[in-house]
């Protein structure tokens, strides 16, 4: 599994793997649907949207893609499935794909209010990339 929830006092904290930085942001965005939605019927894709982030280096450039797609989750009602990404120096650009928020399909998550700089690890390692994030509750 590229992403994993680990023991944390009062948020949610993720180690998310994947062999390269433009993975490990789509990763990171699948392990934040899952917190936010739990799990749930897949379904086909019906909404899909621009996304983009900018940040000094890559930890930043984590965070700032992921407080976004958390945006889009409760602005456009975006429940994300799938993404489309390029990842540059200092920034990513792309799509993200996924189905409308049903409460009836999609309440078995936690909210998140925002995505944490505490905490914060990005590392490369010889698999590729590992980020620890913490979601804030």
């Amino acid at each position: 599994m590229p992403f994993e929830e680990l023991e944390h006092t009062a948020d949610v904290k993720m180690r998310i793997t994947a062999p390269d930085f433009s993975a490990l942001l789509c990763e990171s965005g699948h392990a934040l649907a899952a917190v936010l939605y739990g799990d749930f019927a897949k379904e086909p894709e019906t909404l899909t949207l621009e996304i983009e982030a900018e940040g000094a280096d890559r930890a930043e450039l984590a965070v700032n893609f992921l407080s976004e797609l958390l945006f889009l989750t409760e602005i456009e009602y975006l429940v994300p499935l799938s993404f489309s990404l390029t990842a540059e120096e200092g920034r990513v650009s792309g799509t993200v794909s996924g189905i409308e928020f049903d409460r009836k399909k999609h309440a078995g998550g936690i909210c998140v209010k925002g995505i944490s700089y505490s905490g914060l690890s990005l590392e490369e390692t010889a698999e590729g990339f590992e980020l620890q994030i913490i979601f804030d509750i």
